[in-house]
């Protein structure tokens, strides 16, 4: 399937064609192998990705404690590496190839073009940045408070 297509058909649907092809001219699409580690947690990644075919799993180890938490599965339509396209930003997980996969790839670089080239996406993919950093904190929170109770509860029966 065309890129285009598959932007308007996945992801993207609500913006007009010449923002479709303004971000489809910005994005490069590749086939990945089993295996093939797209982003490594707690390092930069180098893009954002929209899942066109296969699958990839998500994995995270709690940043706190090193246990590693229950994973996701992403499907076509689905993006990952939102986190990549801010500079410094270290990954919140570790992304992985689960069999061959075909994705598009959006750089740093192509995200800041965006804002001269589709800029209604450009604001939707920020919009987007943002609700993952919040939810990164929530379960950041959530893992300290665990902690906390947990080291509270050692304490009271010292």
């Amino acid at each position: 399937m065309d890129l285009k297509q598959f932007l308007r058909q996945w992801a993207f649907d609500r913006f007009s064609s010449q923002d479709i092809a303004g971000l489809s001219e910005l994005m490069t699409q590749s086939a990945y192998p089993n295996g093939h580690v797209f982003i490594t947690q707690g390092e930069q990644g180098e893009a954002m990705y929209l899942l066109m075919e296969g699958a990839v799993v998500i994995r995270r180890a709690d940043e706190m404690t090193g246990e590693p938490q229950e994973g996701a599965e992403l499907r076509s339509g689905e993006l990952f590496g939102l986190l990549s396209l801010i500079d410094n930003m270290p990954a919140s997980a570790t992304c992985t190839a689960k069999g061959a996969v075909r994705a598009a790839a959006l750089s740093r670089d192509g995200f800041q073009n965006l804002f001269n080239a589709a800029p209604p996406i450009g604001h939707h993919l920020q919009y987007m940045v943002a609700v993952q950093l919040a939810r990164d904190l929530q379960e950041r929170n959530k893992s300290l408070r665990a902690l906390l109770k947990q080291r509270t509860a050692m304490h009271a029966r010292a």
